[in-house]
């Protein structure tokens, strides 16, 4: 009976160490281009990790804000020809605001939003 109980026991353990554990969402990087006055996403921001990697290839600098869902994240002013990146925590279903944030650069149409998917 003893042996029974632990050949029990032993396959329950091993049941539990088998069971797959389900995996974070994989990082995603989001490439972002400034050019005077416009900002593109080089692809649709997803939920879960996201690292925007913004390449300025105007003369002006330019920065990069991100808001929303109660956060916000912004980079270092860039110069132009270089880059700089921001990763972000994306919640599903929130929309997200980005500009720049340098003069009045957004209300020159270097803005936009998206919805994490």
């Amino acid at each position: 009976m003893l042996k029974l109980l632990i050949a029990g026991a032993a396959v329950a353990v091993a049941t539990v160490i088998a069971v797959p554990v389900l995996a974070a969402p994989s990082a995603q990087t989001i490439r972002v281009v400034e050019r005077d006055y416009s900002i593109a996403l080089q692809a649709k921001p997803r939920a879960g990790t996201a690292t925007f990697v913004v390449r300025n290839t105007s003369d002006d600098a330019h920065d990069f804000w991100v808001r929303g869902g109660g956060r916000t994240w912004k980079t270092r002013v860039v110069v132009g020809g270089r880059t700089a990146s921001l990763t972000a925590k994306l919640k599903r279903g929130v929309r997200y605001r980005f500009w720049c944030g340098v003069g009045s650069h957004a209300e020159k149409g270097m803005r936009g939003s998206f919805v994490a998917r």
